[in-house]
């Protein structure tokens, strides 16, 4: 299992990284005090990506930096704006190929730099000459940002693409709005690969799972949300479930945990085998990462949706096996313990869910998905430089689910 991707994380893991950072600065002239790694991103075959906070020093005066360092080969179209310096470093550290930058200047997300400005999103969103409130709340580098811009008592969430993909997404919340879904609604048109959208009511599904197991959350309400995906999205483009590419997760795995690289690899050959083995279903629109961060819950339970207010992070939606999305669901609730202790509620939840979803799908297929989504989540449990016994307890989740298949209508 060793290779280029392992190699790759251990250099971004280790503690040799401040070259790299004070290549990244220096362009702007300022020089590296401190650093600390903020998390590590591995998407296998697409490259490993590093955040770091750096103290900066720009001769006497102290300031905050992120830089980000990947593996993986930029955009061709990463010319900066007319006006603006570069903000992209390529080096070599190590015998290792890198690309560094300043945050908000992600060579994949030309947007995020104005996303980013509070009198950017002030003027251009909200239409004033006050800045708005940022916050930033996800970022996976080369990938997507998620921020929220507060200004007075307005709200709006804008996500970040990648180029010339704002406007499918703006499509596909139109066209799920319409189904009834309760999706966010976009305002206007998408600005500079931004798609803005509107607040939702609710809190996250993950709030509630750790208040009494989501208990107002009945398996019927998820089929419903389901249900109502419209057959327009069976046209949009076909994306692999986790468990479809289960081989290409149990090599990320094993670069998090390469002691357990044997184990691993067993675990995720058995899982594709199972998986070619039962019966996914027909295919029917789906979600594509149905997880409690993606489901808005309030405290009424109103209507077949139960008490879901909002389904949120559509971008993956199209055509799919029904079992994948409540795979994903059911298995993110079961790992949630090794995110905190405050979660000892979701194991409870996940067999609850389970079972209430058995009538829906071929039971032995369902849990041969739960276990290829538990070993995706396996190196994530590393990413912020976590233990390795939460990792190891994922990769045990995901073997209790591949072996509850036999007691559940089929051998696999």
């Amino acid at each position: 299992m060793a290779g280029p991707e392992q190699e790759a994380v251990a250099l971004l893991s280790g503690t040799g990284m401040g070259p790299v950072l004070a290549a990244a600065l220096s362009p702007a002239g300022l020089s590296v005090q401190r650093w600390t790694r903020r998390r590590v991103h591995h998407r296998p075959g697409a490259g490993v990506t590093a955040v770091f906070d750096v103290v900066a020093l720009a001769g006497a005066r102290r300031g905050a930096e992120v830089v980000c360092v990947s593996t993986a080969s930029p955009p061709a179209d990463t010319s900066p704006p007319a006006g603006t310096s570069p903000d992209l470093v390529r080096t070599r550290h190590e015998g290792v190929d890198l690309v560094a930058w300043r945050h908000p200047h992600d060579p994949w997300l030309p947007g995020l730099a104005w996303a980013s400005s509070p009198e950017a999103v002030g003027r251009e969103v909200f239409g004033s000459a006050e800045p708005a409130e940022l916050t930033e709340v996800s970022y996976r580098p080369t990938r997507r940002a998620v921020l929220r811009a507060a200004h007075g008592s307005r709200v709006r969430y804008l996500k970040v693409l990648r180029r010339d993909r704002a406007a499918a997404l703006h499509a596909r919340h139109r066209m799920l709005l319409e189904a009834g879904l309760p999706v966010p609604a976009p305002v206007e048109d998408p600005v500079r690969d931004v798609v803005v959208l509107r607040q939702l009511p609710g809190t996250p599904l993950a709030a509630s799972v750790r208040q009494d197991g989501a208990a107002a959350l009945h398996p019927e309400h998820v089929l419903a949300l389901l249900d109502a995906l419209p057959a327009a999205a069976l046209k949009l483009p076909v994306r692999a479930s986790w468990t479809d590419r289960v081989l290409d997760y149990g090599h990320a795995a094993a670069v998090a945990l390469p002691e357990e690289l044997g184990r691993i690899e067993r675990l995720a050959a058995a899982i594709d085998e199972a998986r070619r083995a039962t019966d996914p279903g027909p295919v029917v629109p789906v979600h594509g990462d149905l997880y409690e961060a993606n489901l808005l819950v309030g405290p009424a339970v109103c209507g077949t949706f139960g008490p879901v207010t909002g389904v949120l992070d559509v971008d993956a939606v199209g055509p799919g096996h029904r079992v994948d999305d409540l795979a994903c669901l059911v298995a993110h609730l079961a790992v949630l313990p090794t995110v905190h202790d405050s979660y000892g509620h979701a194991p409870a939840a996940a067999r609850r869910l389970l079972a209430g979803f058995d009538a829906a799908v071929d039971p032995a297929a369902l849990r041969v998905r739960c276990a290829g989504v538990a070993l995706s989540l396996v190196a994530g449990a590393r990413r912020s430089g976590g233990p390795p016994d939460r990792a190891r307890r994922r990769l045990e989740i995901a073997e209790e689910f591949l072996g509850a298949r036999r007691f559940s209508g089929a051998d696999g």
